[in-house]
């Protein structure tokens, strides 16, 4: 109950407001007869105080410091029965309590303070049991809504005529939810307000704002839906502090809300496991027939005869939640990267698997070149899903497949392409067949130097020098099909120094320098050789 409905109470008249009209709609929750000097220090938010003055008689300078406390504390006001003890009020503590937008109340002198205690006490009893009953009638209301499979949707039509604004609901990503209005202009707004950092825009708490382009005031009410970010009715208009009923009414939506959406998340999330478990089904095991996989498409609900594309989705960038939890980090850019493909209508499938993003992009035309289309769209992607969640990542792309018994070869050749593009802070790459230089960036420092050390183990014990001539001319001697005379002129050197050389290497490497193995083996432990010196000099 606010001061001007307790103001209208027949059973108090005549009561007046004297000062601090413009804070009418105060809110009571409690009243408090004064009947000691030191009050000040007990007083609380919303408490109406009613005295006789007895303590305020002949005691200006306390007078003016209660009235200054109880503003600073948020009081509802203060209410005084003249002609008992104080006849006039003083015209500067009317003048203060103006200014400081307390209402003051002269009681009705025929009542006593106890009994005008028992009635106020008793009307805010009964608007507190007239609210609490609302708002289970309307919390029944909408939980049938939903338990007779009515729709979340149906509900958020309910509280929209209910509180006569329009009312949407709204995705923790700001897109439209269970509506068939996909496009919401004042979203796009929203979009811009929070571009520059979405992450330290209000989440857990009611906000409103006004948009500059048609003046139209927007409320946004959070709905914990238990993950790490928040859905929101979107409400055109602000909801006045006043309107109790409007409040308590889309509280009650809010509550019934957050436990529909978290039923039908965990179902959606249900879904994509089983989706998720038939896909690594599909990649991770060998040997299907043609009858398996066309039974795995219709599982997946993948046309067969499509030509696709796979896209993996690698994080590069690990924040503090990404490393506690990356499984459920994961899940949530997933259903971000669902709700955003699904909006543009984009025939993309995604999945989830070792804590990475496998898209399957339906090729519409194979001939067509779609690398600038996939980069733009990616790109864009990655820069949301950067602004949502502070993590940035990396996708690689495959060839085209022929149809979808391919697609685990494809799949490959996309883990392939991430592996290659992990150390060029690349944010999107295509397969492409490898040099062996490339190949060896793929393979750990450490096990191209021991596979190097092991093969060349017997060079080890000679002086820097010596190895220096024994490689050079072992290289050269490979490199020139182990032609004798080829080597020597490409070295400035007599054949005779090269045949010295070469066997010595045979001999310290006991091995047969002409046997195709050996000159395989030999050949890529000084391809590694070259390899770990550039990247040493990089």
């Amino acid at each position: 109950m606010n001061i001007l409905q307790m103001l209208s109470q027949k059973e108090l008249a005549p009561i007046t407001l004297v000062a601090g009209g413009k804070s009418r709609g105060r809110e009571i929750s409690s009243i408090t007869m004064m009947d000691a000097p030191d009050i000040i220090p007990y007083l609380r938010k919303d408490e109406l105080i009613i005295t006789t003055a007895y303590h305020l008689q002949n005691n200006h300078d306390f007078f003016q410091e209660l009235i200054r406390e109880m503003a600073s504390k948020g009081c509802a006001g203060i209410g005084i029965k003249k002609n008992r003890f104080l006849h006039e009020i003083p015209q500067d503590i009317l003048l203060l309590a103006d200014q400081l937008h307390l209402p003051f109340i002269e009681l009705p002198e025929h009542l006593s303070l106890g009994q005008i205690n028992f009635l106020m006490t008793e009307k805010i009893l009964q608007s507190e049991a007239s609210l609490l009953t609302h708002a289970m009638d309307i919390h029944r209301q909408f939980t049938l809504l939903i338990l007779n499979g009515q729709g979340i949707q149906r509900l958020v039509r309910q509280l929209t005529s209910l509180i006569g604004r329009e009312v949407q609901l709204i995705s923790p990503f700001l897109r439209p939810m269970y509506s068939a209005q996909q496009y919401i202009p004042e979203l796009a707004s929203i979009h811009k307000l929070m571009r520059n950092d979405i992450r330290h825009t209000p989440s857990n708490k009611a906000w409103a704002f006004s948009l500059i382009a048609d003046r139209q005031a927007i409320s946004l009410y959070p709905i914990n839906i238990n993950s790490e970010k928040n859905c929101y009715l979107m409400i055109k208009g602000s909801i006045d502090e006043q309107d109790i009923l409007s409040r308590l009414t889309i509280e009650q939506a809010i509550n019934v809300l957050s436990f529909a959406i978290m039923q039908e998340q965990a179902l959606l999330q249900q879904k994509r496991n089983i989706r998720n478990q038939h896909f690594r089904d599909l990649l991770e095991q060998d040997g299907h027939s043609p009858i398996a996989l066309k039974a795995m498409s219709q599982e997946l609900s993948l046309p067969y005869q499509q030509v696709y594309l796979c896209i993996i989705g690698h994080v590069t960038t690990k924040t503090a939640s990404y490393s506690y939890q990356p499984n459920f980090v994961i899940e949530q850019i997933h259903k971000y990267c669902e709700e955003a493909l699904q909006t543009s209508r984009i025939p993309i499938h995604a999945f989830t698997l070792n804590n990475e993003l496998i898209f399957l992009f339906e090729l519409q035309d194979p001939n067509s070149d779609y690398t600038l289309f996939l980069t733009e769209l990616f790109t864009e992607l990655e820069a949301s899903i950067y602004q949502y969640f502070d993590l940035h990542m990396m996708f690689g792309v495959s060839n085209q497949t022929h149809n979808f018994s391919e697609i685990q070869r494809a799949y490959k050749e996309a883990q392939s392409t991430v592996l290659t593009i992990r150390n060029r802070r690349k944010l999107i790459s295509f397969y492409k067949k490898k040099e062996i230089n490339e190949l060896l960036q793929m393979i750990p420092q450490t096990d191209l130097m021991n596979y190097h050390r092991m093969v060349f183990k017997a060079f080890s014990s000679l002086p820097d020098e010596e190895q220096k001539v024994l490689f050079e001319t072992l290289n050269e001697f490979l490199e020139c099909h182990c032609q004798i005379s080829e080597t020597a002129k490409r070295l400035y050197v007599h054949r005779n120094t090269v045949i010295y050389r070469i066997e010595k290497c045979s001999s310290l490497l006991q091995k047969d320098l002409k046997d195709p193995e050996v000159t395989l083996q030999l050949r890529l432990a000084l391809r590694i050789q070259n390899h770990l010196l550039i990247e040493q000099y990089a």
